[in-house]
């Protein structure tokens, strides 16, 4: 019959729900892991002047119902590099937290800025008017305390500067990979 199978030298025959409700048990308790994704934008500019970009926001969804969000990291992907100027060109000063060359995460739009990705003076290196592939930047810090769960956040690239005019990423996308355990569930 479907559904039911028999398990050699036992007599009776056991029922498949039964396991795949013992398997959803088991996997209830399980910490889960979660990337969510922006919606692309064409290209994000990094000028001379060192600005405060703002990058597209990240909704999280569908995490379950209490969840406990035990690690996030933030992620930037872009598929090209490219500077436009005849002079090579690259990120000009790295991180300081809090100030320069730091993407960072927040709930929503009021609350506290977490840095997520940090960046070093002269990365992203170029020669003049050339493109190369892109990469995935991903992030050491932990940025839970800026996700309480299903919402919106918001990303921004603080005080971005490059050494001269213009150093573009293209098809950009920003990401959040969270480590979560279920709800009713402790570490």
């Amino acid at each position: 019959m479907p559904g039911e199978f028999y398990i050699e030298g036992k007599q009776e025959k056991v029922d498949l729900t039964e396991i795949r409700n013992i398997l959803s048990e088991m996997q209830a308790g399980i910490a889960g892991m979660v990337d969510f994704w922006s919606e692309p934008v064409e290209e994000v500019q990094v000028i001379a002047a060192g600005i405060t970009i703002t990058l597209p926001g990240v909704t999280v969804e569908g995490l379950p119902d209490g969840a406990l969000v035990m690690r996030a990291i933030g992620m930037l992907k872009f598929r090209m590099v490219e500077n436009t100027n005849a002079a090579p060109n690259r990120l000009n000063g790295g991180s300081v937290a809090g100030t320069s060359q730091v993407i960072q995460v927040r709930q929503g739009t009021l609350g506290n800025w977490f840095d997520a990705i940090g960046f070093v003076d002269g990365q992203f290196g170029l020669e003049g008017q050339t493109r190369e592939g892109g990469d995935v930047c991903i992030g050491g810090k932990d940025i839970s305390g800026a996700v309480a769960g299903n919402g919106i956040l918001g990303l921004r690239w603080l005080l971005a500067r490059a050494n001269a005019d213009f150093l573009n990423f293209n098809d950009v996308q920003a990401g959040i990979r969270i480590w979560y355990l279920p709800g009713g569930m402790t570490e």
